[in-house]
């Protein structure tokens, strides 16, 4: 019998191509994104981004300020740093220290202090905490009209390709609420965030600290869900875009959730954003691209967890539906099924082993 190994999960996706939508001109679009657990890279970068990574940056001074200067205490002086134990993963003890420091009067407690008190929040998984940082924040933010929803999600984006990936996660909570849910463009950039967030999974993955995947399933998958609620909660679109924008954010949770090995939950969300599509598109929904990459996370999910029959008839039906989706070019169709096809092949070898 071949023996069946997991394979670094890479999933090439085109946000939302099958439209070709214009997001608006406060709402940046996420062209291409190659998602590895092993490495991930932006491709393409976004405008925004580049200015917030210059010293036009309005979060670079926000960030590091604090509220009103004042000289350090005795105890804060000598007191171990808050950075160096989050770099020698003395998450506890940070969180500690974190939160001795925010029982300072609140005049004393800048952006950066919250940002840094989310962090230990999270790593500690005090969620409820952390919601009230993340409230905080945004208040904070919300005082300064300059910093709208595509700045604030940009920033996210430039701390998920420095590393700071929890960090990121605050940001792109607040930039989704920012967002609203008013219009289709709005959507398009709440299902980004939600993809940022994945890249942030792929992030914290990367540190190899296995007791971190917890975290990720309790607290980072529930934030992403709880932006797919918001656009599920919609009045303001028609039907198909919100159920697409369901569906890819769906389809990222599915992703973030194979990344951690969470092999039942994974299925349960592949065929809930299965059956959206199907309740929404009936035999159209074989038309979009998405149907394809759903179709081959659950043949991946099948082989992985040892039922090659089910597997091979994912994998050919993914492959129908490459050969007839109208929303994706020549090029990533031929990438598509050429993908399908190496899978569909692993599943017949080992229906014949079995």
């Amino acid at each position: 019998m071949e023996e069946l190994q997991q394979e670094p999960i890479q999933v090439n996706i085109i946000v939302n191509r099958h439209d070709n939508r214009s997001t608006g001109v406060h709402i940046e679009r996420t062209d291409q994104v190659v998602h590895n657990v092993e490495q991930s890279t932006v491709t393409s970068t976004p405008p925004l981004i580049k200015d917030v990574e210059s010293n036009q940056d309005p979060f670079s001074g926000f960030l590091q300020s604090d509220m009103t200067s004042r000289k350090p205490t005795f105890e804060e002086m000598f007191s171990p740093g808050i950075a160096e134990l989050l770099e020698e993963r003395k998450y506890s003890e940070a969180y500690c220290v974190s939160r001795k420091r925010m029982k300072i009067d609140s005049a004393f407690i800048g952006p950066r202090d919250l940002t840094i008190h989310y962090v230990c929040c999270m790593l500690v998984e005090e969620s409820n905490e952390a919601v009230q940082i993340r409230e905080q924040m945004k208040t904070t933010i919300q005082q300064r009209s300059e910093f709208t929803a595509a700045k604030i999600k940009a920033h996210a984006d430039v701390l998920v390709s420095k590393g700071k990936v929890i960090e990121a996660i605050l940001f792109y909570q607040i930039a989704a609420e920012f967002y609203g849910t008013e219009s289709k463009a709005a959507l398009v950039a709440i299902t980004s965030c939600v993809l940022g967030m994945k890249e942030s999974i792929v992030g914290i993955l990367q540190k190899n600290e296995p007791e971190l995947k917890g975290l990720i399933q309790t607290h980072v998958i529930p934030l992403m869900r709880d932006m797919r609620d918001m656009i599920q909660r919609s009045n303001d679109v028609s039907e198909g875009d919100r159920c697409l924008e369901e569906v890819y954010c769906l389809h990222y949770i599915e992703c973030s959730e194979s990344f951690i090995g969470a092999m039942s939950q994974q299925e349960s969300t592949v065929n809930e954003a299965m059956s959206a599509m199907e309740n929404v598109f009936q035999e159209k929904a074989e038309t979009y691209a998405i149907y394809g990459h759903l179709l081959h996370s659950l043949g991946n999910n099948y082989l992985l967890t040892s039922r090659p029959n089910a597997a091979h008839k994912c994998f050919a039906k993914a492959i129908q539906t490459y050969e007839t989706a109208d929303d994706i070019s020549a090029g990533e169709r031929i990438q598509e099924i050429r993908a399908s096809k190496k899978k569909l092949d692993k599943a017949q070898r080992r229906c014949r082993s079995d």
